[in-house]
């Protein structure tokens, strides 16, 4: 009897003293679940204000299986809530573990199926299924400087673009929080976690111009269904100050919607696109054959039917604007002649022209963008003979992005010194020198006489000087060689040429049937050329 007595009592003790800790955690457990609950976050606005981005609150239905005792009830709820989420009411059983203290049902709901969500529940007992408010990511203008801006996950999370770049600043994207239960289960703090959901003071200001993005979407749009092209993107610069205005592109994806879209579209095609720029790299090259004193603005090459370098012949594109004889630099970029390109090239000794690509196409990169969001990227030959170096000087055999050459090209435009291009209306950035004045200035002049007599002249502008150039480049297999029939249209243009305030990129990926830059690009530029004076005034 003595020892059953300290042996009851041995386990008593047992219970209180060493497993204590045990049954307090279990008790927890039993009455708390870490969920996940949207917080603020900041808005994204264009230069003007004008709001692009911003947070509303949301409401989100939760179920806790286990409070539902009656199977009736339970069935015809879950039949209701199958209805809601488009869902065979199969598969919602067995999302809801009977034995579960707390499951979303759906996060985030749009407003017309929270109104029926709230019809649903008046049917049904309070105790078990609710509502929480959350916060919920709303574009107004919807795909509007899509995929630029990016979008957010279901926990308020930046995903993509400005969204997750600035994620940081933007505010905390999500937090961890515990649903405390009382003893028969219900969610005892509503509204501590509904008090998380509030207004948030950050904005993040674009340089970004909403209308005239807007405007140049919509030519984008008319030009890439016109010629049956693949995609395009057009981006917009302040010559003066760096600020993007806008970095347009098609196709678009609606971010509130982003998971119905292939994850190629996410991306910002004239940041990610690697790409042979052809044509319009030559003022970029030349510029920097002239800033090294390996030619000169005198300097004149003869053009023949063909260039013979090592094995390969070069010849001149078959767009009906043939150059033969002696000719200079002007006459190369008016008729984009390629045997022209090349000669120039060629008068550099090899490895001093390649240290030359790498120093301005790697090295100086980083002055070409105030930040990392915006920098694309450079791809150089890998074999560095006399091949490579012949056809890079007409864009064959280096890859940039879209950004990148825009950028060069607002050097040109600015008197040889780069004004960091910027997407963020606040930074602050300071010109660099990348050309001598005199030689962008020469460069300058050749572009002008591209655009009033030479490949460019569809971007002419009745009593505006426009400088600019023409490209039509072929894409590159991953077989090797080039794919035959696809080809990349551009133009890249500044104005007014003798006090440059805005240059224009306009990109046309595999368009069907014309494929020149000055068809298919020219008269784009064009367009959104006189819309941003307009716009501008």
């Amino acid at each position: 009897m003595i020892l059953l007595f300290f042996f009851a009592l041995a386990k008593q003790l047992y219970f209180i003293t060493i497993d204590r800790q045990k049954l307090i955690l279990y008790a927890q457990e039993q009455r708390n679940e870490v969920v996940k609950v949207s917080t603020p976050r900041g808005e994204i606005i264009d230069k003007e204000g004008v709001v692009l981005a911003f947070s509303i609150p949301s409401y989100s239905l939760y179920i806790q299986p286990a409070l539902i005792k009656n199977d009736e009830i339970r069935n015809k709820l879950y039949e209701e809530l199958s209805k809601v989420k488009g869902m065979p009411i199969e598969n919602l059983k067995k999302i809801f573990d009977k034995n579960a203290p707390f499951t979303w049902v759906y996060r985030k709901m749009p407003f017309e199926v929270e109104k029926r969500v709230k019809e649903i529940l008046k049917e049904f007992p309070t105790q078990g299924v609710g509502l929480i408010k959350e916060e919920k990511r709303v574009y107004p203008y919807k795909d509007l400087a899509e995929p630029l801006l990016g979008f957010v996950g279901i926990d308020n999370e930046g995903l993509e673009g400005i969204e997750k770049f600035y994620n940081s600043y933007l505010g905390s994207v999500s937090k961890e929080e515990n649903i405390e239960f009382d003893a028969s289960g219900r969610i005892v703090n509503i509204d501590k976690l509904e008090s998380l959901v509030q207004s948030s003071p950050i904005k993040l200001k674009l340089t970004i111009d909403s209308k005239l993005q807007g405007l140049t979407e919509r030519l984008l749009d008319a030009c890439v269904k016109k010629y049956k092209a693949t995609r395009g993107t057009v981006v917009i610069v302040d010559v003066k100050t760096g600020a993007i205005l806008t970095l347009a592109q098609t196709p678009r994806i609606d971010p509130e919607k982003f998971y119905d879209y292939p994850e190629e579209d996410y991306r910002i095609f004239a940041r990610d696109f690697l790409y042979e720029p052809g044509s319009i790299l030559k003022p970029i090259i030349f510029s920097i054959l002239l800033d090294n004193n390996i030619i000169s603005k005198d300097t004149i090459v003869n053009i023949g039917k063909y260039l013979q370098v090592a094995n390969r012949k070069i010849f001149d594109a078959e767009d009906g604007l043939g150059l033969s004889g002696p000719s200079t630099i002007k006459d190369i970029l008016r008729y984009s002649s390629n045997i022209g390109a090349a000669s120039l090239a060629l008068k550099a000794p090899n490895k001093e022209y390649f240290d030359l690509l790498k120093k301005y196409f790697m090295d100086d990169e980083k002055y070409l963008f105030s930040e990392n969001f915006l920098k694309g990227y450079v791809d150089l030959p890998g074999y560095k003979g006399e091949v490579e170096q012949a056809t890079t000087a007409f864009g064959q055999g280096i890859s940039l992005s879209f950004l990148n050459v825009i950028a060069y090209y607002s050097a040109i435009a600015n008197g040889g010194e780069i004004v960091p291009l910027k997407i963020i209306d606040d930074d602050v950035v300071s010109p660099v020198r990348l050309f001598k004045k005199s030689d962008a200035d020469f460069i300058r002049e050749c572009l002008v006489g591209v655009v009033e007599n030479g490949t460019g002249i569809n971007a002419k502008i009745n009593g505006v000087e426009v400088a600019g150039k023409t490209g039509t480049a072929q894409k590159p297999s991953k077989l090797g060689g080039y794919i035959p029939g696809e080809y990349v249209a551009s133009f890249v243009g500044f104005f007014p040429a003798n006090n440059p305030k805005f240059v224009i990129g306009v990109l046309i990926d595999n368009p069907v049937g014309i494929h020149w830059g000055g068809s298919v690009a020219a008269p784009l530029f064009k367009e959104i050329a006189v819309a941003t004076m307009s716009m501008s005034r």
